[in-house]
């Protein structure tokens, strides 16, 4: 087995990614060779290049032979088993992030069992693969190549399959309220700043935003801008001001007063009890 584990990047901070690599690799399975059952916190997808095995998953127990894919989701117990007398050969890759889910359960939706698709040629992926254990270097120019390789695999796998995940498009008005706060959160703006870019009344915005969230817009835009100093004050070396002015206030004062009141104490005391 040949296999690449991204060591460049803390799980941590692969999880509040978009999307991201976490490992590759490629086997050729002895026969009854058995992986499982274990249970996952990244979602993978492996492409049958020979023979042919079994998947034993969420109780089901599916055929998967060559030119055929299947897709174990994060969290899941799964055991997967090489045929006896025609062994699989497989290519992998594992993957992540905060937009992982929405791909996973896209191509699950293209699947006749929720598992298992067809792939025209599953040797066009190993080869992308096989790019990517060449590339193994922990360095940030391997690091961006890896991911650009990734994308070209999801992107020729979702293309092969016809999948328009545009039409997956959230388009409810909590959604693009939210999708409009994570744009702007450091400019000043209200909630009848988003209103207007949704074309739609505040008071409306804020009715549904509840009903669909849970909590009114203002709320929800407290804590994103909450949020995002605590990270700059616990990841950076920038002065209050400047992470002030980051997260949409024009001066540190009123920065200062909005994070003690939300949090309880001020920034640089913040700072200094999360070193």
């Amino acid at each position: 087995m040949r296999e690449y584990t991204d060591k460049f990047t803390d799980f941590s901070k692969k999880s509040i990614s978009d999307f991201i690599l976490y490992n590759s690799g490629i086997e050729a399975c002895q026969p009854r060779y058995s992986y499982g059952p274990k249970r996952r916190d990244y979602h993978f997808i492996h492409f049958v290049t020979e023979g042919k095995g079994q998947l034993e998953i969420e109780g089901q127990t599916l055929e998967v032979h060559e030119n055929q894919l299947f897709i174990v989701p994060a969290n899941t117990v799964s055991t997967y088993t090489a045929d006896e007398k025609a062994p699989w050969k497989y290519a992998w890759i594992g993957f992540t992030g905060i937009e992982s889910l929405n791909l996973v359960q896209t191509l699950r939706q293209a699947s006749p069992n929720n598992y298992v698709m067809d792939c025209a040629d599953s040797n066009f992926y190993e080869e992308r693969i096989e790019r990517i254990l060449e590339l193994s270097q922990n360095t940030l120019a391997a690091y961006f190549k890896i991911n650009g390789i990734m994308y070209d695999i999801v992107g020729n796998l979702l293309g092969e399959h016809g999948i328009n995940v545009a039409a997956n498009y959230d388009g409810s008005v909590s959604a693009q309220a939210m999708r409009y706060m994570e744009h702007h959160y450091h400019d000043d703006i209200q909630i009848s700043d988003i209103a207007y870019s949704l074309g739609i009344h505040p008071n409306y915005l804020s009715a549904m935003f509840k009903q669909e969230i849970g909590v009114s817009p203002k709320t929800y835009l407290t804590s994103l801008k909450l949020n995002k100093a605590k990270k700059l004050l616990t990841e950076s070396d920038d002065p209050i001001n400047v992470i002030a002015g980051s997260v949409g206030f024009t001066d540190a004062l009123s920065f200062s007063k909005f994070f003690k009141k939300g949090l309880g104490c001020a920034p640089t005391a913040y700072r200094k009890e999360h070193p």
